[in-house]
């Protein structure tokens, strides 16, 4: 039984996360509205409709689930029509777009 218990818990720690945090989520959300990511919350909050859009942002990248390869497609310049309908084909292939 610990034999069982061991070999799981080494496959979970093998498992490489492939989908960006709640901290990497908001730090494109933020960078992709022009602002940088250590500005701080109290700046933020004097623009409420910068405010709204990225936590919209945030919102999105986590619940979709959006993936490593969208947020450097997005950031490198990619048009976002383009980022998307490729992010969308991977989902379709995958069946998930989620991969452990």
């Amino acid at each position: 039984m610990r034999r069982l218990a061991l070999l799981c818990l080494l496959a979970l720690a093998g498992c490489a996360r492939k989908l960006p945090g709640p901290d990497e989520c908001r730090a494109f959300a933020l960078q992709s509205l022009g602002i940088r990511p250590d500005v701080p919350a109290a700046v933020l909050e004097q623009r409420p409709r910068l405010a709204t859009q990225a936590d919209e942002l945030t919102h999105t990248c986590l619940t979709k689930p959006w993936d490593y390869e969208l947020l450097s497609c997005l950031r490198g310049g990619g048009g976002g029509q383009f980022c998307m309908a490729r992010f969308e084909q991977r989902r379709l292939l995958s069946g998930t777009g989620i991969e452990h």
